[in-house]
């Protein structure tokens, strides 16, 4: 068996470094900035497409603040070998610069056939954990979500939710705030040095220097009007710069707007423009911050577009297609233009992560993909 598997794992690295070499790694650009930002902010609109946007704009009558940062692109989607994603490849690819399988969460293709001892990617906030920098996850998924946990957990499925959580407890962030996972608890969040906290008020009550495990009501993240004492996530990513950027070394936060692609899922279009607007508060948050701080990168993104939105002319309506993933690039919106995006660039998924490493001046010691994605 263990010699199948070193077969099995000759045979994938083969694979992937043909497949960097067919030309897949396109989209890094030419501009190798390094060290120029001292924080990061990566907001992720699960199931946010093109035509999310323009849906949303058009039916709840908002200018999205995210639809007029100064740099605009297209990212593909793409998972391991295939043009289609779910959250927990898709994840992987913006938290790692690698592409993996659908369903698994920061593996290495090659290694889900070896469950044990595997040689896992290093995500951005890991990275920056490792350098003594500060890192928090905030989501209004369940903080077990594939998204959330491709940043702060590696396993060969989502559905390991007792893993991934065994995994967020011992992986010394600073905050991981989002929907109550079955797993965590008063108890194991103690037990490894968190403060266990699960309403606005316990949240706001928090100080610089603490490490915190948001534990909310699932229910309230996903209504974007009636929350009861839950945040929003803008709220949650105003208290998050506040706790995060009191680390003078820099930091970096990842924000997932979960529900666009829940209600998408459902085809729901009321919950997903407002979902959509939610987000967008909570990035209008970051880029207040980032105009005040001068020292902050903020790239908004998403996983993959859900439910195939397209607009109707003669109706003048915006409707759903299909309730599953869509296969079409998304956007890529970034509040600088001298952070090595460029304007109008088609980028590959899994070098979002590879540029903003260097923004924030990692190479490939410290982050490997950047080497990879050359």
């Amino acid at each position: 068996m263990d010699g199948l598997k070193k077969i099995l794992t000759v045979v994938m690295s083969l694979i992937l470094s043909v497949y960097g070499l067919l030309g897949l790694t396109a989209g890094v650009s030419d501009d190798y900035t390094q060290g120029k930002y001292k924080n990061a902010i990566l907001f992720i609109g699960d199931g946010m497409s093109f035509n999310t946007v323009a849906a949303t704009e058009a039916i709840t009558g908002t200018d999205l603040v995210m639809n007029e940062m100064p740099v605009q692109l297209k990212s593909d989607i793409d998972s391991y070998l295939i043009p289609a994603t779910d959250s927990a490849a898709g994840g992987t690819a913006l938290a790692t610069g690698t592409r993996v399988w659908i369903n698994s969460l920061s593996v290495y293709p090659f290694d889900v056939f070896s469950q044990d001892d595997m040689n896992v990617p290093v995500s951005l906030g890991e990275l920056m954990k490792a350098n003594g920098r500060a890192t928090g996850v905030v989501t209004t998924d369940k903080t077990s979500g594939a998204t959330p946990s491709a940043f702060s957990s590696h396993t060969y499925s989502r559905d390991n939710e007792e893993q991934i959580s065994a995994d967020q407890l011992v992986n010394g962030f600073d905050l991981i705030w989002g929907g109550k996972s079955e797993s965590i608890n008063k108890d194991n969040a103690a037990a490894n040095g968190w403060t266990y906290i699960n309403d606005r008020d316990e949240m706001n009550a928090l100080k610089p220097g603490s490490r915190s495990f948001g534990q909310f009501s699932y229910d309230d993240l996903k209504n974007a009007t009636d929350k009861n004492n839950t945040p929003s996530i803008a709220e949650m990513t105003e208290k998050a710069i506040e706790l995060l950027s009191a680390d003078g070394d820099g930091f970096f936060l990842m924000v997932e707007g979960a529900c666009i692609d829940k209600f998408a899922h459902d085809n729901e279009m009321d919950g997903v423009t407002l979902s959509a607007v939610e987000l967008d508060k909570a990035i209008k948050a970051a880029l207040d911050f980032a105009e005040e701080d001068g020292e902050t990168l903020v790239v908004v993104t998403a996983d993959h577009g859900t439910g195939g939105i397209k607009y109707n002319e003669s109706k003048n309506e915006y409707y759903f297609t299909h309730g599953t993933h869509d296969i079409t690039d998304v956007p890529v919106y970034v509040n600088v233009t001298d952070a090595g995006f460029t304007n109008g660039k088609e980028i590959c998924n899994r070098n979002i992560p590879v540029q903003i490493a260097r923004v924030l001046g990692f190479g490939e010691e410290q982050f490997p993909a950047t080497s990879l994605n050359k």
